[in-house]
């Protein structure tokens, strides 16, 4: 089996979490961070996860473009997101509002998993106003693991029921 991370990021927190995932997935999983590569082809992949970071009430504009251009090849496939944000609180609206509603429903998975904040990549502004909503005055870093694990439990999930139904295919004949 062979699976797709696809993500993007502001901070680093979710390329964190997709290559914790990958050292936990079975078979072959390939990362691809979507703002330094180009879409890779999904019809490759049996099973396709994607992340994004909230940064000012948005997920970012190459994730956006990929669930956009590759919708109709995700629909037919098993898949998943994942979203790192200050909190879980936002995770349906961003993706609903920014992804659309179907991407959003018909996702078998939606996890949150955590958030960080590295003031050391943050300008004046963007610091100024975590320590205000966020009221977080230092680096900070809480991967979600339970999030984490079920991602990873879905997955494997997944893989057993596509190699049973490959099995079926094959019995069959």
């Amino acid at each position: 089996m062979k699976t797709l991370i696809a993500f993007g990021t502001k901070y680093g927190t979710t390329r964190k979490a997709a290559e914790e995932l990958s050292k936990r997935l079975p078979g072959e999983v390939d990362i691809v961070n979507l703002k330094e590569e180009k879409s890779p082809d999904v019809c490759a992949y049996d099973i396709i996860l994607i992340g994004a970071s909230v940064y000012g009430g948005n997920i970012q504009k190459e994730v956006r473009g990929f669930l956009d251009q590759e919708k109709h090849n995700l629909i037919v496939k098993p898949y998943g997101l994942f979203i790192a944000a200050g909190n879980d609180l936002e995770v349906e609206r961003n993706y609903r509002v920014y992804v659309g509603k179907t991407i959003y429903d018909q996702a078998e998975i939606r996890e949150y998993i955590g958030y960080s904040y590295d003031f050391s990549k943050m300008n004046f502004f963007e610091k100024a106003m975590i320590k205000k909503v966020a009221k977080v005055t230092e680096n900070t870093e809480k991967l979600n693991q339970e999030g984490l694990n079920n991602v990873v439990q879905w997955v494997k999930e997944v893989e057993n029921r596509l190699n049973k139904s490959t099995a079926d295919s094959t019995a069959e004949q």
